[in-house]
């Protein structure tokens, strides 16, 4: 069946403002996760417009960056139409929602949004845009909307949502509660239950909900983000987004709101082949079919010998050569090496703020 290519009348806000600590020392401050090719030959970023662009008309894209990427985000996207918009400094996904809302409001009112990071991988795109428009259609009712993935594991990285009642003709559920990250045991439980969905950070409302619900929960964000929708279209704008931006606190919109609202949350199931990709092991694992005979996925020349299971990614192009070592993560870039337990990826975060501490901030 072919797609429908309609577009809609909603605004999409993509959030593209964080560093990809996990992804060191291939993602850094000055080129974070999203603006590289990780799963593909094109930046994340730009295979995430392209997967939304039929949605809406590119005006009303709206990518939301750190300032510091202004002319990676222009080389990438600047012919697309989209809007770009600049925090000054990282705060997370709350503050990044909120300073979306106020734009699109001042530009084209109170438009249907959907909120989605720039990083993660979809495999079924055509399934993926048919789920957002279902979503978009239930915000007819008012609230909220967001899309859960049915777990496959119990995994302990995700956040998840408790589906409660169907409604409608059962595509959707109301929502129980959001559930931070467990512990084993629980995201174990909730596997069993078959009545939880990983959090994919994927939402849809209207500004003005969104912002009465950052008012409720996070005033004091609602109050700096008034600020700077007063500022818009003036010459105090940079100005106030600078201050305000300094004194903001950094928080996700799914714990400084979701986990808290007392409105109307709907959830739809979306089955196209989602990962957040949030380490070098799900690389691995959207990368399974590429594996030797061995276990191994190599990127970049590589001599491996007795060793299993080992993730190379090479962008020195020196040669990686590994003997009876088995499980191993290798990132070879032009100034750092790399050497890990593939089964330790989260902790790579970690590497940044300890270089940072020793003084070697050209590594991070």
């Amino acid at each position: 069946m072919k797609e429908d290519s309609t577009r809609e009348s909603l605004a999409i806000i993509i959030m593209a403002g964080g560093m990809g600590t996990r992804f060191w020392p291939a993602s850094r401050e000055s080129v974070p996760k999203q603006f590289l090719p990780i799963c593909g030959p094109r930046s994340m970023v730009e295979e995430c417009f392209d997967r939304v662009a039929s949605l809406t008309d590119p005006e009303k894209i709206f990518v939301i960056i750190n300032a510091r990427h202004h002319s990676l985000t222009r080389k990438i996207l600047g012919e697309r139409g989209v809007q770009i918009v600049e925090e000054p400094y990282g705060r997370n996904t709350a503050p990044c929602i909120g300073l979306g809302c106020v734009h699109i409001m001042k530009r084209f009112g109170d438009l249907p949004v959907i909120a989605l990071p720039a990083d993660h991988f979809i495999s079924d795109e055509v399934e993926f845009r048919r789920c957002l428009r279902r979503a978009v259609s239930l915000l007819k009712g008012g609230g909220i909307v967001t899309i859960g993935i049915t777990p496959t594991h119990p995994e302990t990285g995700y956040g998840y949502i408790e589906r409660g009642p169907a409604v409608g003709n059962g595509e959707a559920c109301i929502v129980n509660r959001f559930v931070e990250k467990p512990d084993l045991e629980t995201a174990t439980n909730f596997l069993t239950s078959q009545n939880y969905l990983w959090n994919a950070g994927i939402f849809l409302f209207r500004p003005s909900t969104m912002l009465r619900e950052i008012g409720i929960h996070l005033p004091r964000i609602r109050k700096e983000i008034g600020h700077i929708s007063e500022a818009i279209n003036t010459d105090r704008y940079l100005a106030t987004l600078e201050q305000t931006y300094r004194e903001m606190e950094a928080v996700s919109i799914d714990h400084g709101v979701m986990e808290k609202t007392e409105g109307v949350v709907h959830v739809i199931e979306g089955n196209f082949g989602w990962s957040d990709v949030g380490n070098w092991a799900a690389v691995r694992n959207l990368r399974k079919t590429a594996k030797d005979g061995d276990g191994n996925i190599v990127s970049g020349e590589a001599v491996l010998l007795d060793t299993r299971n080992n993730f190379i990614h090479s962008g020195s192009g020196r040669l990686i050569a590994v003997l009876g070592l088995d499980n191993l993560l290798v990132v070879d870039t032009q100034d750092v090496l790399l050497i890990a337990d593939i089964n330790q990826s989260q902790e790579v975060r970690r590497f940044p703020e300890a270089v940072r501490q020793k003084g070697w901030t050209d590594y991070v």
